[in-house]
């Protein structure tokens, strides 16, 4: 569990997380970035883990592909 900080919002520090971890290779490309996992592992409502994974799609660390999910980045190109 995170120890939550009153500086940033929560959705923030979440996605600062797993963030580090995309960076890290903990999540290596391709890995299912779930909201469901995240709400489970954080303690967090659906709507905060969807800002978690609407931020880090902005930001081009993962990519969704309606009725599949989202996953780390690179989003493959149709070739692959």
């Amino acid at each position: 569990m995170i120890e939550w900080r009153a500086d940033s919002a929560r959705w923030e520090q979440v996605a600062r997380v797993i963030r580090k971890r995309i960076e890290s290779g903990e999540y290596p490309p391709g890995r299912l970035i779930s909201e469901r996992g995240i709400v489970e592992e954080f303690g967090i409502a659906y709507t905060t883990a969807r800002k978690v994974t609407a931020g880090l799609r902005t930001e081009g660390l993962i990519y969704t592909r309606p009725n599949y999910g989202s996953f780390v980045g690179p989003e493959p190109t149709d070739n692959e």
